[in-house]
């Protein structure tokens, strides 16, 4: 990895990807607690302490040189909007689970796009993975589309994978192999 204890920066148009802080927390919560953003996802509850949670947790990882998440933050006042990278990572199968979450006001701006090609590209030209996968729940038609979108394919569909709000709920599962990734999809 190019530096273990932090991830790579991407500069995107109006965006950038960085690691995520401490003082992120107010503002990944911020956004986190709209329900339109997880009502289709496996978060619990929506806290502060959760989102403190999220950032620690994701911190620990890179510094112990595992892949994690970026903060998606705007470049005018790097508030952060989003995050992207990854829940999951195995180096020895070198596979890693891909997960997102966005600001309602920047879906469909192109942003998370840019964001997942750039962690991608990364993580495949520094030959970190060679298989990506993403877990949506079935009723999650938006997330489905954005994947399909960037080239992933629907392998199976898993019965009663994740309890959400203690439901439990049967998600698919998507792929995207580094043979098959073209970052222009």
């Amino acid at each position: 990895m190019d530096n273990p204890n932090l991830p790579p920066e991407f500069e995107l148009d109006g965006a950038k990807l960085r690691a995520l802080r401490a003082a992120d927390a107010p503002a990944l919560y911020g956004y986190l607690k709209n329900p339109a953003v997880t009502e289709r996802t496996s978060y619990p509850d929506v806290s502060l302490s959760l989102a403190e949670l999220i950032i620690e947790k994701t911190q620990m990882r890179w510094a112990t040189s595992e892949l994690s998440k970026w903060g998606l933050a705007r470049r005018e006042d790097d508030k952060i909007i989003g995050t992207c990278g990854f829940n999951n990572w195995s180096k020895t199968d070198r596979r890693a689970e891909l997960a997102f979450d966005l600001a309602p006001e920047y879906w469909g701006t192109g942003l998370m796009r840019q964001a997942v090609t750039s962690i991608l590209h990364w993580s495949f030209e520094h030959d970190h993975i060679d298989r990506v996968l993403a877990y949506v729940r079935v009723d999650n038609d938006r997330s489905q589309g954005f994947l399909q979108r960037n080239g992933f394919i629907r392998e199976s569909r898993l019965k009663d994978f994740r309890v959400c709000k203690g439901i439990p709920h049967d998600f698919y599962v998507y792929r995207l192999l580094k043979s098959d990734w073209t970052p222009d999809k």
